[in-house]
């Protein structure tokens, strides 16, 4: 791999040799998409995909090793999805049957995560670290985020230019870039004062919806890009509440789902999965963590043809437990998983031509 210095980018030249924010984005276009076509995945193991809800995961080539946290996000480009794992960019080009790496970032991305523009763009950015980093084709190249020193609590792409990001610290404050990440300007205010923001979600269909989940303080909604915010209600018995995790649905963006713990409680079901149905505006629970195993940050990976659907995991290597991959349906309250012998999943992304094809980045701590 060889570094070069290209007006302040630095730009990673890589070989390809052979042959997933926005986390809650729209899903890829499906034109030119097809269902993956293979029994068995080439690759590292980071990756594997189910046709059925995770009853069955197709086999690897080569079995996962520790340590490994990964995640994945489909493309607009056909076919083509990108994935992080350990120092390395991925990419598939065959719908998930063959991952090569295209980058080597020397920086652990275990705490990266990855979104898309709709020109087969994506980025990775970090939650506690810098830089971001733009995967165009086999293309990897590295920008600063807006916050020295620090990463961010979403990315996201303007659907109409790949080059238009948002993002927002873990302040709350929102920031824009209209040149791919090289130069960022705050707007607006942040959400509340002194806040500290977990995890942050934009609206895949209009940038100036957001949510932010916070430590305290439940979340906060704003419509019109960090001008003016509103604390979400029903977040809690009490006003305080942690939001760990946000997620909006990319079919009915009136559909939030968020995932944290109520402070005036203190046994398994503190944590709740709440959902709105206005935006963010208020929220309902419909899981406690009496039924389902919660965490604090579970993932939340609503589904792309229902916003009625939730796709949620919990894994761990203790007692070699594995991971329950959950299916929830607020149409029916009815709670499904399936089981698996991995660590945990790290990521999801549905396949633009077939939403029942999911593929699955892997967790393996041991």
């Amino acid at each position: 791999m060889i570094l070069s210095r290209l007006s302040g980018v630095l730009a990673l030249a890589v070989t390809v040799a052979g042959a997933v924010d926005l986390a809650a984005a729209a899903p890829a276009a499906a034109d030119g998409w097809h269902r993956p076509q293979c029994g068995v995945v080439q690759g590292d193991g980071a990756v594997t995909f189910t046709r059925n809800d995770g009853a069955f995961l197709a086999p690897t080539t080569t079995p996962v090793t520790p340590v490994t946290y990964s995640r994945l996000i489909a493309l607009s480009t056909p076919n083509t999805l990108v994935a992080i794992s350990k120092t390395s960019i991925q990419r598939s080009t065959d719908a998930g049957c063959g991952w090569q790496r295209i980058g080597s970032t020397g920086l652990d991305l275990a705490a990266y995560d990855l979104t898309a523009g709709a020109d087969g763009t994506a980025y990775a950015y970090g939650i506690n670290d810098q830089p971001v980093y733009r995967v165009r084709g086999d293309q990897v190249s590295e920008v600063a985020g807006p916050v020295a020193g620090d990463g961010v609590a979403t990315l996201a792409v303007d659907r109409t230019d790949p080059r238009a990001l948002r993002a927002v610290s873990k302040a709350g404050q929102v920031y824009d870039s209209g040149d791919g990440g090289a130069t960022w300007t705050a707007v607006g205010s942040p959400a509340g004062q002194d806040e500290f923001v977990y995890k942050a979600a934009v609206d895949p269909t209009d940038r100036d919806h957001v949510i932010v989940g916070t430590m305290g303080n439940g979340s906060y909604v704003t419509f019109d890009g960090g001008l003016s915010w509103t604390r979400s209600a029903g977040v809690g018995a009490t006003p305080h509440a942690n939001g760990f995790s946000v997620a909006f649905s990319p079919v009915d963006p009136r559909t939030v789902w968020l995932e944290g713990y109520d402070l005036s409680q203190n046994d398994n079901s503190a944590r709740h999965i709440w959902r709105s149905t206005d935006g963010g505006r208020s929220f309902a629970s419909v899981l406690d963590g009496a039924g389902p195993t919660l965490i604090n940050g579970t993932p939340l990976w609503p589904s792309p043809v229902d916003p009625d659907v939730l796709y949620f995991a919990f894994g761990t290597w203790f007692g070699g437990y594995g991971t329950d991959l959950y299916r929830y349906d607020a149409s029916t309250g009815r709670l499904t998983s399936q089981h698996n012998p991995h660590d945990g999943i790290g990521g999801v992304a549905f396949n633009p031509a077939d939403p029942q094809v999911m593929y699955l980045g892997v967790v393996e701590e041991r």
